[in-house]
């Protein structure tokens, strides 16, 4: 039988795939008075990772035919393995299966269910999903964010009294009280208390949307507040209550909005963002102009190097942080 010319586009000799996301590709000459190649199969370990009845046509002098797969290995794995990745076609009925050839790849374990939104869309989700069901939120952090907690301490006075405004598990808290300062979490959410009392760290629960902080005037040396003011609804309102309770700083880390058009040309978007209690997304002047109306004195800077660099390869920070003085 005379041998089908077949050109594997992806993926390439040694590449790395996941093992629930494998994009195949490839092209294939029919024979001359050859049966049409109706079913192309990929294969791992005799294993059918996935299929297609439909070719598209690529070279009509040469009836060069093209085929497109998204495989998945039906488990998950938990290790990197090397495997062959075979390609096949037969007619509908799936007799007579010619092998096409193969290549060899890394096989890598996706870890899905570690992943952000991992859970939710799975390769065999098959329910259509709603706005709700992508734009949520993740489970409050009870580490901080090594970064952030080293710019925390660096622009903190030696043994304050801070207040830790919108806590939530209270990642923040052994950091600080470790370095001798005096912490208190404020929180609202209910959750989040069950894990602060579980942690043991001293804490007021708040009620209302933006309630009065249980506190009185210049009660604390100075504040933190990270990651809460994009989800606040009245931020006036909201910086005006921590301005009365501290007597000297404010340090504020919120999302950094001037990323987005840097990474248009990969067509991404910082996962953070999505979140569908954000209401409010900063530049460095918005952030620094409404800390302006409470503070004497506002700095903005960025931190938290993006692991995705732009197309020209620059490094982007993802996310904001002000120092605010009384």
């Amino acid at each position: 039988m005379r041998k089908i010319d077949h050109q594997l586009e992806c993926p390439r000799v040694n590449e790395n795939v996941y093992d629930q996301c494998i994009s195949i590709a490839g092209t294939i000459v029919v024979p001359e008075n050859g049966a049409s190649p109706l079913l192309v199969r990929a294969w791992i370990d005799d294993i059918c990772i996935g299929e297609t009845r439909i070719l598209r046509q690529v070279s009509s002098e040469e009836q060069r035919l093209g085929y497109k797969i998204l495989a998945k290995f039906p488990e998950p794995i938990t290790a990197p393995r090397p495997v062959i990745i075979a390609i096949t076609f037969s007619a509908q009925d799936g007799k007579g299966a010619e092998k096409l050839g193969e290549v060899s790849v890394q096989l890598v374990p996706a870890r899905l269910h570690q992943r952000h939104y991992g859970e939710v869309v799975p390769p065999d989700q098959a329910k259509m999903l709603h706005r709700k069901d992508i734009y949520g939120s993740g489970p409050p952090a009870e580490q901080p964010s090594p970064e952030a907690l080293r710019l925390v301490l660096e622009y903190l006075p030696p043994r304050s009294s801070i207040v830790d405004v919108g806590c939530g598990a209270g990642a923040y808290g052994p950091g600080l009280i470790e370095a001798g300062h005096k912490w208190l979490g404020l929180e609202v959410n209910d959750y989040c208390i069950e894990i602060l009392e579980r942690r043991k760290l001293p804490y007021r629960k708040l009620k209302g949307a933006i309630p009065r902080l249980l506190s009185v005037d210049r009660e604390f040396d100075h504040a933190i507040c990270i990651e809460v003011l994009e989800h606040i609804e009245d931020p006036d309102s909201f910086l005006g209550e921590i301005a009365r309770v501290i007597r000297g700083r404010a340090l504020f880390s919120v999302p950094n909005l001037e990323v987005l058009p840097y990474f248009k040309d990969w067509e991404a978007v910082p996962w953070h963002l999505l979140e569908a209690s954000h209401k409010n997304f900063f530049t460095r002047t918005s952030l620094r102009t409404l800390l302006e109306q409470h503070f004497r004195q506002v700095e903005v800077f960025s931190y938290a190097e993006h692991p995705l660099h732009t197309r020209d390869k620059v490094a982007l920070h993802s996310h904001l942080f002000a120092v605010a003085e009384s």
